[in-house]
């Protein structure tokens, strides 16, 4: 016997082979056991979440020599207010030259989900994590749910491929990996789950409620044991008025313009960066003096602002103190964007909501007087702020139910994020993270799953046809060739070989043709056609558009590859949609 075959017989190394699919089949037949394998990510990102917080603190320590959080310290040096932000732009400048060369493009946890079924690079997600801590540990307005939600997703993804999931499956581990992050960072397990449920995954399902919860309990669990800080504590027993929902609707068109407003201007700093020539590695640069600047006036506009927030939220400031936080934290958010720095606007949405919410409430205590605690505007306005550049309602809601333990002012706050949504998505039509998909071309709206529908190609889809009819062959000698039942239609090709029209098989067998004419006399949809790389949707609006049942599928030298049919389109795409929408587990 030889030595492959005795090696084949080795209890050792049939367990090495045998061992992952036995877990892998296991994972996929039982609902339990994969509900136990969200639990592990949500616990590895709740873990990974406080690993980060303590890398942020280390970092304020190092840089500001500061025990608090930067944004809410007092007595730092100016020279390391003004110069920490410019150090920081240079270590992204020189990360991004080396970003340039080793890695491509990094996706998010979003564009991955809709796009590439839930696939994400580990290592690239841990260099856009140590950017985003960069970013922030030296004082850029840059929050970090976008690394806590890039790394966890990144783990729950690898572990997947790992064990070769199904599609839809790795989609719900990678959002039940972000919404457990969310969930440590804010010690709010149904935050986070609704925050996968409507960011990451675009969908709520039965079948992803349990791993999602799960993911999200675990992490919060970890974090609890892990980590000293657990969270905002505003409780509140009363009851809200109707009376009281006239200020909360004004705040929530005021938020959902704002939220407008700031997601535009992120483009035009970036946009106006770029019309000054200024390189790539010089803009976080040139951004990050603009904020050490802005923060000379006050430190509030440094880092995400868990110290502001903390300070905005206990503190009585002034109107003015107020106003001027919010309007200098809310350039030193779009610079930092704008200009390269890594990082979201979650956090920053937050604060800037909780101001603009008690600027309101002040003005109408003033004004018309108040019955209300003026932090239940800031409560609500934070939401609605989030909801409106964030995107995600419920989210926002559990958040303030959390956090205030009331639900009264739960249901306040829903109402608020509602009206909040519904501006934007009338006046605006998308959240940050797809404005920033926008702008780069694409076309993603949310988390919802297109990367099949854009992998189901005219290509994969049409029926190879080698040679069409030449335009000069004569309807009787046509007719002979492609009786009737053969086809539908027939490409045609001139002299050249080129596409010249389609002959339609009920056309040529009419009995008013004169057989002696050439079916050049019959040609139809001369200037409609479809590429092999077009997607099976593009496909679908193309037979619309030109009001055909068949089309040719040309290359780039208009020579004919095959034909598709609209019926077959429409079969796939259905079929497809339909296993998307009710996935079954074998």
């Amino acid at each position: 016997m030889s030595k492959r075959l005795r090696s084949l017989r080795r209890p050792s190394f049939l367990r090495r082979i045998y061992a992952p699919l036995r877990l892998r089949t296991l994972i996929r037949r039982s609902e339990i056991a994969y509900t136990c394998l969200a639990a592990l990510v949500g616990a590895i990102s709740g873990a990974a979440v406080v690993g980060m917080q303590e890398l942020i603190h280390l970092l304020g320590l190092w840089v500001f020599a500061s025990e608090q959080d930067i944004s809410g310290a007092t007595g730092v040096p100016a020279v390391r207010i003004l110069l920490a932000p410019v150090a920081g732009g240079i270590l992204l400048g020189l990360s991004y030259l080396i970003a340039r060369k080793w890695f491509r493009r990094v996706a998010d946890p979003i564009e991955a989900n809709a796009v590439g079924g839930g696939k994400l690079p580990i290592f690239g997600s841990l260099f856009i994590a140590l950017q985003t801590i960069a970013s922030s540990g030296f004082g850029a307005s840059v929050g970090m749910e976008a690394a806590y939600t890039q790394i966890a997703s990144a783990v729950a993804s690898w572990g997947g491929q790992r064990l070769r999931l199904r599609r839809e499956d790795l989609r719900q581990l990678v959002a039940a990996g972000a919404g457990g992050a969310i969930a440590a960072a804010f010690d709010a397990p149904l935050t986070g789950a609704f925050y996968a449920f409507e960011l990451v995954l675009a969908a709520y399902s039965v079948a992803a409620l349990l791993p999602v919860l799960a993911a999200s309990l675990a992490a919060t669990a970890i974090a609890r044991l892990l980590s000293e800080t657990h969270g905002w504590t505003l409780y509140f027993a009363g009851d809200i008025a109707p009376t009281a929902y006239l200020p909360i609707a004004i705040l929530s068109v005021a938020a959902a313009f704002v939220g407008i407003g700031i997601m535009r201007s992120v483009s035009v700093v970036e946009g106006g960066l770029q019309r000054l020539r200024v390189p790539f590695w010089a803009m976080p640069v040139v951004g990050g003096l603009c904020v050490g600047l802005l923060a000379l006036i006050t430190p509030h506009v440094l880092s995400s602002g868990h110290g502001s927030m903390d300070i905005i939220l206990n503190a009585n400031l002034s109107y003015g103190m107020l106003a001027s936080i919010f309007v200098l934290k809310s350039l030193a958010s779009v610079i930092s964007l704008g200009s390269g720095f890594r990082g979201g606007l979650f956090f920053a949405s937050l604060l800037l909501g909780a101001i603009l919410g008690k600027l309101l409430a002040i003005f109408w205590m003033i004004a018309f007087g108040l019955n209300l605690p003026i932090v239940i505007f800031a409560v609500v306005g934070m939401c609605a702020m989030a909801t409106s550049i964030i995107g995600a309602p419920l989210a926002m809601s559990f958040l303030a139910l959390e956090t205030t333990q009331s639900l009264p002012l739960t249901l306040a706050v829903l109402f608020a994020a509602l009206l909040s949504t519904a501006l934007v998505r009338r006046f605006f039509g998308f959240s940050f993270s797809t404005w920033r998909f926008h702008l780069r071309g694409e076309t993603i709206r949310s988390a919802a799953d297109i990367g099949w529908m854009r992998d189901l190609t005219v290509g994969r889809l049409m029926r190879r046809v080698n040679n069409g009819l030449l335009t000069n062959t004569t309807i009787a000698d046509a007719r002979r060739r492609y009786p009737l039942g053969a086809t539908k239609a027939i490409p045609l090709t001139d002299e050249a070989g080129t596409y010249a029209g389609m002959c339609i098989i009920t056309d040529l067998h009419w009995d008013g043709l004169d057989p002696k004419e050439t079916v050049a006399s019959i040609a139809r949809l001369r200037e409609a056609w479809l590429r092999p790389e077009q997607s099976v949707k593009e496909a679908i609006d193309a037979f619309g558009k030109a009001e055909a049942d068949s089309l040719a599928v040309l290359d780039a030298e208009m020579k004919i590859l095959g034909t598709v049919n609209e019926h077959y389109c429409l079969r796939r795409y259905a079929d497809e949609t339909n296993r998307r929408l009710y996935p079954e587990r074998t």
